[in-house]
């Protein structure tokens, strides 16, 4: 298929201002009786998933519930997830994705928080659900029609359809939630601004660029970057795979990258070690490939370089965040080529800076904490006066919270998380420098380093380490390889060999649970 260039002014202008919904209709409007999404054997063309998204916002209205309000959305990946976060967008209505795996607790916390008018669930996890409504003025709605409660296939039943309703730059489209690393989750405010820009962007690039084809999206989609993945695809008008990262599966997606010819896609760091072990050339043809991207967890050096090698195709990292709608910085849209380490240029409507305690701006390649404005930066924090000022500077810049520092050519490097950063006995360690050096050892699979108490130290450095199958490593070996390699002062003092590691929905390995693991299992003082 050959691509027309879709310059960037024509999406930002009538039909398609306003509701960034019009954005899905010019995307359906390319070809309706194309495939718009295929996930676990079944397909809806463009034509079907515009019928859909339309009814089921006109069974939002028949529900009471009118642009503005907000609805939870606790659903897996899955053309039913992609139904109801277009419904809400055409009907004005603000979704609030939660994560599947969470449970009573959690969920009770968001959707009180959020002040949703319902929550919309997938089948099989409304008994998760049915809990944490109890205390709620919390309507459930299901995603399976077979349901105790009212269902969107029963909304979407009937021949009722409602206009894209008005909305403006500055109204809120999305209000997913933090991961809640400090203190508890807080709501953040995006616009339909904010997602217009990023999408603009990225339509714009993919039409203009050497490549097309079919999309996959492997990430969770309650996660910015998934559902951010998913809307462009579908106003591109690209035919989109789906599958669920809680039954992730390396063969299935390099099974999926061969019969579908897919071109490109974006994992975290985890899913590529995985993928480099489960790859056989002989196996799979993925001549197709052209790139890869790579954003969360830090990207180890030595995993993008055997990647690279070993698929012939390009790896390269992307900075962002839930609040600044994903993308801020990318290797693939920055002006010299790649530079291994670094997460690129800032893109082209960000404006970025390097700054030190006292908010002044530091000198090329001097660490201080990132700092970001732009048009795809959040509104706000919801309901949280507090962190909003906090969060931002006088002159409008976002804090990001993490360390990082640029080159010459306003190339970024990301040092680490502000509060990830191990203070021992006076010296500062990046936990990224000591997994890099991990991800080198030829028998190591996964790493992840943090800092515990120490009563001497104040902080001292763990590690916890999943080997390569058949490895032959004591934790004796991983301390005595590190000694050999980086000051004594970053190496970990504290090692643990495990069959896995645990990660979070989106595939990013949980260090606040390691650290709480090592704090009980090591009867550590915090």
């Amino acid at each position: 298929m050959e691509l027309d260039v879709v310059p960037a002014e024509s999406l930002l202008e009538p039909p398609y201002d306003g509701n960034v919904a019009h954005l899905l209709e010019r995307g359906a409007a390319e070809d309706p009786d194309a495939v718009a999404i295929e996930h676990a054997g079944e397909s809806i063309t463009y034509r079907e998933f515009g019928e859909g998204v339309s009814q089921f916002a006109a069974g939002l209205r028949e529900l009471g519930i009118e642009a503005g309000d907000r609805v939870g959305v606790y659903m897996p990946n899955g053309i039913p997830f992609c139904t109801v976060i277009w419904a809400c967008c055409h009907a004005g209505v603000i979704a609030s994705p939660l994560n599947p795996e969470y449970r009573r607790r959690e969920i009770e916390y968001q959707l009180d928080h959020a002040d949703t008018e319902a929550v919309i669930v997938a089948g099989d996890a409304e008994d998760h659900v049915r809990e944490a409504v109890e205390t709620l003025e919390t309507d459930i709605v299901s995603a399976t029609a077979a349901a105790d409660h009212v269902s969107v296939p029963d909304l979407g039943a009937g021949d009722s359809t409602v206009d894209i309703v008005d909305r403006e730059d500055d109204d809120v489209l999305l209000q997913p939630y933090t991961s809640g690393t400090t203190g508890q989750p807080k709501g953040v405010l995006l616009t339909h601004r904010n997602f217009r820009v990023q999408i603009v962007q990225s339509v714009s690039s993919y039409s203009a660029g050497p490549i097309d084809g079919d999309g996959i999206i492997v990430l969770p989609m309650y996660h910015i970057t998934g559902l951010l993945g998913m809307m462009v695809s579908l106003c591109a008008g690209r035919t989109l795979h789906l599958l669920r990262p809680d039954q992730w599966d390396p063969d299935r997606v390099l099974e999926k990258l061969d019969e579908h010819d897919i071109p490109a896609f974006n994992a975290v760091a985890a899913m590529f070690v995985d993928l480099l072990e489960a790859y056989d050339p002989d196996e799979y043809d993925l001549s197709s490939l052209v790139r890869a991207g790579q954003g969360g967890d830090k990207l180890p050096a030595p995993i993008q370089q055997q990647f690279e090698e070993a698929f012939d195709a390009s790896l390269s990292e992307g900075y962002g965040l839930t609040e600044t709608t994903a993308t801020t910085h990318t290797i693939r849209w920055s002006t010299l080529g790649n530079r291994p380490g670094s997460v690129g240029q800032p893109v082209g409507h960000t404006r970025s800076k390097i700054v030190d305690g006292d908010g002044n701006e530091v000198g090329v390649m001097e660490e201080g904490e990132i700092l970001i404005a732009g048009p795809q930066v959040m509104k706000g924090y919801y309901g949280n006066p507090e962190a909003n000022e906090a969060v931002f500077t006088d002159d409008g810049f976002f804090r990001t919270g993490d360390i990082g520092m640029r080159d010459e050519d306003n190339y970024y490097y990301i040092v680490g998380r502000e509060k990830e950063m191990i203070l021992t006995a006076g010296y500062n360690v990046y936990p990224r420098e000591v997994e890099n050096l991990l991800y080198e050892h030829p028998q190591i699979h996964e790493a992840a380093v943090f800092g515990v108490p120490d009563d001497r130290r104040g902080e001292t450095v763990a590690a916890a380490i999943s080997p390569k199958e058949g490895a032959d490593l004591t934790e004796d070996d991983i301390k005595r390889y590190i000694l050999g390699e980086l000051a004594p002062y970053k190496h970990p003092r504290l090692v643990e060999i495990r069959r896995d590691l645990p990660k979070t929905g989106s595939g990013k390995i949980r260090k606040t649970m390691l650290l709480d693991e090592f704090i009980q299992e090591h009867e550590l003082e915090s």
